[in-house]
């Protein structure tokens, strides 16, 4: 546990010397989210802008981590590769629903001071968990093709994976449509999304767990 907190450490350092952009970052989303208050509700969308920005940082870790050459030292000491793997995963969980959380939080404030109440607050949170769960399959995506290809061949196989999974789930969904036409209205869409949040959290698991593993038996194979 103490190899794992050691590990995070490291990655939030490398964020601590980033600070002031990562401040005057959240300042603009912020003035953005106030001026847009005024005209609309931005509570989800202003929780959205925070998680897609500041959650899918955590993946520039892997930058920093490819230009240092860290691996290779960090292997030299009494560190395992699945440490290191587990507190990759661990970090770009946490920093998306830190993120995601201050998002809800700093746009329930902003909505409240500008707007005097959030309408429908149940549905918005609902719709920001599903966002929470499209970042982290996109997320879950991303981390073993980094891990395979490098950070920039990773990220261009990293965006063509999941739009091909998105496309054949697409595919799928109208080909059961058009040989059962009279599916849907037998499905009730409202009751699945009152209950999305514990959908949302078991896709989470699912995905990070996957993902994990995949991203594990890459980096055993991999020649350091």
């Amino acid at each position: 546990m103490n190899t794992i907190r050691g590990l995070l450490l490291k990655d939030l350092y490398v964020f601590k010397n980033f600070k002031s952009n990562i401040i005057f970052s959240a300042l603009m989303f912020i003035f953005l989210i106030v001026i847009g208050s005024m005209r609309k509700d931005m509570f989800t969308i202003g929780s959205i802008l925070f998680l897609i920005f500041f959650g899918m940082n955590s993946i520039s870790s892997f930058s920093y981590d490819e230009n240092a050459d860290s691996d290779k030292y960090l292997l030299s000491l009494p560190i395992s590769r699945k440490e290191i793997v587990l507190s990759k995963y661990l970090f770009v969980f946490l920093n998306s629903f830190i993120s995601i959380l201050v998002g809800i939080l700093v746009s329930f404030i902003i909505t409240i001071f500008v707007r005097g109440k959030i309408y429908n607050i149940r549905d918005s949170l609902r719709v920001c968990f599903l966002a929470f769960t499209s970042v982290s399959f996109l997320m879950c995506a991303d981390v073993p093709c980094i891990y395979k290809w490098g950070v920039e061949k990773g990220r261009m196989q990293s965006v063509i994976i999941p739009t091909l999974f998105i496309f054949l789930f697409g595919m799928v969904g109208s080909l059961i449509l058009f040989l059962f036409p009279n599916l849907y209205l037998n499905i009730d869409l409202l009751y699945i999304f009152k209950i999305s949040p514990y959908i949302c959290l078991g896709l989470n698991l699912l995905f990070y767990v996957i993902s994990y593993l995949i991203s594990y038996k890459i980096f055993l194979k991999k020649s350091i």
